[in-house]
């Protein structure tokens, strides 16, 4: 007997009881509801008024240090890390107090040492590694340098060059690659929301079809059900079947993020009169992007998806299911850690090697695809190889399901696995 109708039946009838639960309703409401209120965070930001410059006043001490002091205020404005908003203070008390009140975030006391060297202190209520320090910090640096060549007997005029920017470029061996600097941060947050979709949908969707496995067979509905359908139509039914239902949860959350991305602008002129207000781009997202994700989500989770539920299958217990699918969570956050390591070096020849290994390809070619460069025939083949690698796995899964299915009283276990695969059916 061939897979289908039978899988297509226990497909409808595990899609159905997922996407009815109560539970699965609410989690989709509520991950759409954090998918909108993500897209909406840049004008809650705005509306909070968290996007402010911070403010950080400069007091010269000594009137020695006064041009110092003025070109420290000219440095900082200067940063484009960091949001700094400086300006000099006639009166250190009141600057004080102002910190304090916490209407201004930091006050620099620009004073001289006995050894004529510039000396600086900073006032706030931050921490040390909080931005408005590392902002102060770097400009005291130049400052400090500045003054020192000044005071060696360099021309002033001549400072302004020796600290001038360098002309450095970056020339890649591969003219398609996509520069590191090239809108780095849109695109970084973009690969690092695939990884992590892709990371839950392995590990929350794969101990679905775990549970439910274990479950029917902790009820006995499990030895009605190959009375009426093959293991292998029951194995692949439930695969599809919460597949289908995770893939509806997905496009829920997905399209409303996109939702409130297409909102902003409007939300920004109306809540906040921005006059330009636009919606956030998504550098890095386009349709042969969607399709790639799409395709290997769809290949990785009927990898997984099958090992995953060939496992449950030896598990009588409910109890017992975390600790039968241990292996496949190891090498699912092995996949997952190993994409956030591609992320800083997407074209590195170790990421290009893993990206044809099945267990991994679906966090890699989407991360390349966004962060770096990739052939079409890298794509192309790394999906062939997801492909034969998911049949192996269902022919794998398979001969395990059907002999555990019927264990029942056994601890599970991989040598419970171990007899399951040699069992021939």
């Amino acid at each position: 007997m061939g897979l289908f109708p039978n899988a297509w039946t226990v497909t409808m009838r595990e899609f159905r009881l997922r996407v009815r639960s109560r539970v699965f309703q609410v989690v989709t409401l509520i991950l759409a509801l954090i998918g909108v209120g993500l897209a909406l965070m840049p004008i809650g930001i705005s509306a909070l008024g968290l996007d402010q410059p911070s403010s950080v006043s400069v007091y010269a001490a000594a009137d020695s240090a006064s041009d110092s002091a003025a070109a420290l205020v000219g440095t900082l404005n200067g940063i484009d890390q960091f949001n700094v908003e400086a300006s000099l203070a006639d009166d250190p008390a009141a600057a004080r107090a102002s910190v304090e009140s916490g209407d201004v975030t930091g006050l620099v006391t620009v004073d001289r040492g006995g050894n004529g060297d510039l000396t600086f202190d900073l006032y706030t209520a931050e921490t040390s590694t909080s931005g408005i320090v590392l902002a102060v910090n770097s400009a005291a640096n130049q400052v400090s340098v500045a003054d020192r060549l000044v005071r060696a007997g360099v021309d002033p005029s001549q400072v302004g060059e020796i600290f001038a920017p360098t002309a450095f470029d970056v020339t890649p061996v591969d003219p398609n690659a996509v520069s590191p600097e090239e809108n780095f941060g849109p695109r970084y947050l973009l690969a690092t929301a695939l990884v992590v979709l892709m990371f839950m949908a392995v590990i929350t969707y794969g101990q679905w079809v775990a549970a439910s496995v274990a479950e029917e067979k902790a009820s006995r509905v499990m030895e009605l059900l190959i009375t009426a359908a093959t293991p292998r139509q029951l194995l692949l039914g439930k695969v599809m079947g919460a597949g289908g239902a995770g893939l509806v949860q997905y496009v829920v959350v997905v399209a409303a993020a996109i939702a409130g991305l297409l909102l902003q602008g409007t939300l920004s002129r109306l809540l906040l009169g921005d006059s330009g207000g636009s919606s956030v781009e998504l550098q890095g997202l386009n349709v042969e992007v969607l399709l790639v994700v799409g395709l290997f989500f769809v290949g990785g989770f009927g990898l997984y998806a099958t090992l995953y539920a060939a496992l449950g299958s030896t598990a009588s217990r409910q109890e017992e299911v975390q600790n039968i699918t241990g292996p496949m969570i190891i090498v699912g956050v092995a996949g997952y850690l190993i994409s956030f390591a591609a992320l800083n070096a997407p074209d590195a020849d170790w990421v290009k090697i893993l990206s044809f290994v099945p267990f991994f390809s679906p966090y890699l070619i989407p991360t390349r695809m966004v962060m770096g460069h990739i052939a079409p025939w890298e794509i192309g083949l790394s999906f062939i190889l997801l492909i034969a690698g998911a049949a192996v796995a269902l022919w794998v899964a398979g001969r395990i399901y059907s002999a555990g299915v019927l264990l029942y009283g056994q601890k599970a276990g991989l040598r419970s696995v171990w007899r399951a695969v040699r069992v021939n059916r």
